[in-house]
């Protein structure tokens, strides 16, 4: 029933103690320079892990570009190989070749390898 009439001592009494705590800490240099030293790591990590992660966002936007700009050959390709044929290219075959573009971009050899071999066109 006290605190609930007197509350504000305990937080006054907390308030003091956090003070001479501080006080006590910041009243010797050595403890001023390792908290700004700490301080100035933890930034430093921040910054480096920030710079690592932008790094691996750009990374990751470039091959994205790489591989719809392959599927955007593959495709126009092979549209036009259908238009010679006088075939139409439908959205079944599209999404399987994102597919296969999206499994072997890195090597283009063996991607127009297995294009031609789905759709039975000439490899050359």
């Amino acid at each position: 029933m006290w605190f609930k009439h007197h509350w504000y001592f305990p937080l006054i009494f907390s308030a003091l103690l956090l003070g001479v705590v501080v006080w006590i800490v910041t009243r010797n240099s050595m403890y001023v320079g390792l908290l700004t030293d700490i301080l100035e790591n933890s930034t430093k990590a921040h910054r480096e892990e920030v710079d690592k992660l932008n790094e691996i966002h750009n990374r990751s936007t470039a091959e994205r570009a790489k591989i719809l700009s392959e599927y955007n050959k593959n495709i126009e390709k092979l549209e036009k190989e259908y238009a010679d044929k006088g075939e139409e290219l439908d959205s079944k075959k599209k999404k399987e070749i994102k597919k296969l573009v999206e499994e072997g971009y890195n090597d283009p050899d063996i991607l127009s390898r297995e294009l031609a071999k789905l759709y039975g066109l000439e490899y050359g």
